[in-house]
């Protein structure tokens, strides 16, 4: 069987992203849908990668966001009590499967290339929290804002923020991650 090299655009498209919909209470559960998906698999499997490679505090860091994602599930469903557990979106779904298929390759690129991995993670990690914060949620909150409910929309901007915080925190991680290499080159 031919290896596939991993590709960071390749684990950027495994993970879903929130969709808006027509009304609020559907852009909520796909909202909770992502937050829950990215506390129960993107984080601890970028945690186990780390881990994995030999870096504890950056696994320790992928935990301390993934549990935070968790948080803006929560925020939001004290909002939506009637949403309850929503069904898994086709997105979420596919970025499972997907994720299943590289598995056994990032396990071989991590005995080859920890650092690869690693770095890649890192900066997939940068890339979905700045989606989130830059493009996905400001659209929530202005549909909330649009529909005159300011406290859905106080929610997003909450989320908004610690989005933000959660991309400063990885982009620290990945300067601090490259220093080294960068400063045994020179």
């Amino acid at each position: 069987m031919e290896k596939v090299e991993i590709s960071e655009e390749m684990i950027f498209e495994c993970f879903a992203a929130a969709c808006q919909s027509d009304d609020m209470a559907g852009t909520a559960e796909s909202f909770v849908d992502v937050e829950e998906y990215e506390n129960r698999v993107m984080y601890p499997e970028f945690a186990r990668w780390a881990s994995k490679a030999g870096y504890p505090e950056l696994a320790t860091l992928f935990r301390k966001v993934a549990g935070e994602e968790k948080l803006h599930a929560v925020w939001l469903r004290a909002l939506y009590s009637d949403i309850g557990v929503p069904q898994r979106g086709e997105d979420t779904q596919r970025a499972i499967d997907a994720l299943e298929a590289i598995r056994a390759n990032c396990d071989a690129l991590i005995a080859l290339n920890p650092d690869g991995v690693v770095e890649k993670a890192l900066t997939v990690a940068i890339r979905v929290e700045e989606r989130e914060y830059q493009d996905i949620y400001p659209h929530f909150r202005d549909q909330a804002l649009a529909a005159n409910d300011a406290d859905t929309a106080e929610v997003y901007q909450k989320v908004i923020d610690s989005e933000r915080q959660h991309a400063h925190w990885f982009q620290a991680a990945l300067d601090n991650f490259r220093a080294p290499q960068t400063g045994a080159m020179a």
